[in-house]
């Protein structure tokens, strides 16, 4: 007989979700999920399922009975927060429609602003991070005819660049080349800011920023310098924090069903779905970095 594993919902927000899920594990009798205890108390947890806004204001650095954090939005478990050994997965695969929606939108509206004006449209996008979102927002820009430059310290899937027109470069090259700029990665302790004032002083005048990683992501004290000292008329936009969890709580079956997948291949010892690795952008030149483990891409764009 498996071992019984303890889970802790933590979703105070997401009333319709935890319930769901709590009645799921609680009916489930076969093998694939019947493993599972449910406990009130975080602290004797070895899984807990939550959004990213509760882990980082209420929830805190995870115990170290914590070995499986399966988070039900875009986020990435901020790295500080979590231990050796514990293995992080999010639903982006599943939700990325709506965050690359809103980057889409933002260069809509900067293509509408720029017809009105009479000035040069968007059409060289740069986008930071190749992961699901990254790979999204490639397709969706690739229909619109931009040309795409795409930067990753990883190795992305077999084609995905050719399967939307993109070009790997640089970070340099990507910054200086770019009419804007999509910035799709985790927040790590390389990426704190990834964008300073030396990356975003190689921006074009009116270029446009669009962050999606988090404020920590991108200095945007050196955009207000910028803009006040150089007039570099830097326009920068930031996705709101809340949009992954929005948008799980108006798919809260297919929300459901994909934590319960996940959950059930942790208990088999299978791989869940969406895994999140804290290997992040480095800082230029940075040994301790280009030291550390470093392999291809192992999950599904």
């Amino acid at each position: 007989m498996q071992d019984r594993h303890k889970i802790h919902i933590a979703l105070p927000r997401r009333p319709a979700i935890r319930s769901a899920l709590e009645n799921a594990l609680q009916a489930a009798s076969n093998l694939h999920l019947g493993n599972y205890d449910l406990t009130d108390n975080i602290d004797d947890a070895e899984v807990v399922v939550t959004d990213s806004e509760t882990q980082s204001n209420e929830i805190g650095r995870l115990p170290d009975s914590v070995k499986y954090l399966q988070l039900i939005d875009c986020g990435s478990g901020t790295p500080n927060m979590t231990g050796d050994g514990l293995t992080v997965a999010n639903a982006s695969s599943l939700l990325v429609h709506d965050p690359a929606d809103w980057a889409i939108d933002q260069w809509r509206e900067i293509a509408r602003r720029s017809s009105r004006t009479r000035q040069k449209g968007p059409n060289v996008a740069g986008i930071i991070g190749f992961g699901s979102l990254g790979y999204e927002l490639g397709k969706q820009l690739n229909e619109l005819g931009a040309k795409i430059w795409v930067n990753d310290i990883r190795t992305p899937k077999q084609m995905s660049f050719q399967s939307v027109g993109a070009r790997r470069s640089s970070l340099d090259l990507l910054m200086s080349q770019s009419d804007i700029v999509f910035v799709a990665v985790h927040h790590g302790p390389t990426s704190d800011p990834l964008l300073s004032r030396r990356e975003l002083g190689l921006l074009t005048i009116g270029a446009t920023v669009i962050n999606m990683s988090g404020e920590k992501v991108v200095d945007r004290e050196a955009i207000k310098t910028l803009n006040e000292y150089q007039e570099r008329n830097i326009d920068y936009r930031e996705m709101p924090s809340d949009l992954g969890s929005a948008s799980a709580s108006r798919r809260p079956r297919a929300t459901t069903s994909w934590v319960l997948d996940n959950l059930g291949n942790y208990a088999l010892n299978h791989q869940p779905r969406s895994i999140v690795e804290h290997v992040t952008h480095p800082k230029a030149g940075d040994p301790a970095f280009w030291a550390s483990r470093m392999h291809p891409r192992q999950t599904p764009v």
